[in-house]
């Protein structure tokens, strides 16, 4: 029998040992963000015609809706429907530290909101500076089973919605702590800390709701105060400008009572709403939203799906609620349920307008940009595609930002859960410039 040397011997063993353990390599990337241009350039053919009267039109319904808390004499909701986060003391849930959340911690924070008061204070207020509006009167954390996919960070349920600098509200009433208000925004309500707002007189307000409003049109960018740093300024933040020129937030003293404030901006960052839609402007939010990382109702001050949309439009002048739900009955809706995937992607590229249409599927929403080759394009923030493990076990494929994909993207992982793909779960567009 031949015998193998020490060096041979150790090759054979070194070889098959490749052979057998070599696998496709798992992708890092997907294949349609590698594919389609991640910036503006090559979507602004598809910027559609629209008369600046019709903006004009949509922005008056915009600012009614924008300052409507200090129009209203009581929240939108009912006491029992705005105690609907209770139902989380009845689930599985965990904390900051991946512990389940024990009925005692539930008992307290119900006890701390107060809902006794609910609708007893009605006194109007405004935001001083970027904030949450949280289910409950505190920062701690909510999550579902953090060792699952699609659960534990970024999914806080006890974020309700980002909220920005100069947003009017309506404070409902008080945490017994008295360290946060409850209160009714223009398109969410929930829990703001107390440091974050200032009360407003009737003379303030007025002087505020000017009728002349300028929009963010960049975003992260910071602003100051006497040379002292206020806020990092998110696009899509309204400032009203005075007929000399400035810019106004609202400052306040030590009781909260606030005043009228001025702050400089420049013309790169700022412009008066609405903008024109055109191919320039539509490049400009663009490419300062794309990247951006996913956070789940606007957590560390991220835009989640619905975020997106909301900012991405409002330069325009169109006004969108706080949900995918919410915002695909702002304009005509149409079902496309009973379609096939090709059917739906032929719909979408015949009926669908340019940025001026949303797509809908339970739990997200993405902004249409057009097509190319066929196939529609979303422009979308997302936290990952749905996948199958080994064990059967859901996961996901991370992508965490602000993307521009096809219908379908991650169609070329071998674990995608084919039953639950975007195209899958698509169930209707929504046009932003026609009527329900």
């Amino acid at each position: 029998m031949q015998q193998f040397t020490p060096f041979i011997l150790l090759f054979v063993l070194l070889f098959f040992s490749a052979c057998a353990s070599k696998k496709a390599p798992y992708p890092t990337e997907l294949q349609d963000i590698k594919q389609y241009e991640q910036k503006a350039t090559n979507y602004l053919k598809n910027v559609p015609n629209i008369q600046y009267y019709d903006q004009l039109k949509f922005d008056k319904v915009f600012n009614q809706k924008y300052f409507q808390p200090w129009h209203i004499k009581k929240p939108y909701a009912t006491k029992k429907q705005a105690m609907w986060g209770n139902v989380y003391a009845k689930r599985k849930v965990y904390g900051d530290n991946h512990k389940q959340i024990s009925k005692a911690w539930f008992k307290q924070q119900i006890n701390n909101a107060n809902f006794d008061e609910y609708s007893t204070v009605l006194r109007k207020a405004i935001t001083t500076n970027n904030s949450a509006l949280r289910v409950f009167p505190t920062n701690s954390k909510i999550f579902y089973n953090p060792k699952k996919a699609g659960e534990g960070f970024p999914f806080d349920y006890n974020q309700n919605s980002g909220i920005k600098i100069n947003s009017p509200l309506l404070i409902s009433h008080y945490s017994k702590d008295r360290a946060w208000a409850y209160v009714q925004a223009s398109f969410a309500s929930g829990w703001i800390q107390i440091n974050d707002i200032a009360y407003v007189s009737e003379i303030i307000a007025k002087k505020f709701e000017s009728g002349n409003y300028y929009i963010a049109i960049k975003d992260n960018f910071a602003i100051y105060k006497n040379g002292l740093f206020k806020e990092y300024i998110k696009l899509g933040t309204l400032f009203p400008k005075t007929k000399s020129g400035k810019y106004l937030t609202i400052g306040k003293d030590i009781n909260l009572n606030g005043f009228l404030s001025t702050v400089q901006l420049n013309e790169e960052q700022i412009d008066k709403k609405p903008i024109k839609l055109n191919k320039s402007n539509v490049a400009t939010i663009f490419n300062e939203l794309i990247s951006e990382p996913y956070g789940w109702g606007e957590l560390l001050n991220h835009r989640d799906c619905s975020a997106l949309t909301r900012d991405f439009i409002a330069p325009f002048g169109i006004y969108l609620g706080r949900n995918s739900a919410a915002q695909k009955s702002q304009g005509k809706y149409y079902n496309l349920s009973k379609l096939t995937n090709e059917e739906k992607k032929e719909y979408i590229i015949k009926h669908a307008i340019p940025y001026l249409t949303l797509i809908y599927m339970k739990g997200h929403i993405m902004l249409y940009i057009g097509q190319e080759k066929e196939e529609p394009l979303a422009f979308h923030n997302i936290w990952g595609i749905k996948t199958l493990e080994e064990d059967g076990e859901q996961g996901r494929f991370i992508i965490g930002r602000a993307v521009v994909t096809g219908l379908n993207p991650g169609a070329e992982l071998l674990n995608i859960n084919k039953k639950k793909t975007l195209l899958e779960r698509i169930t209707g567009i929504t046009l932003l410039n026609q009527k329900r």
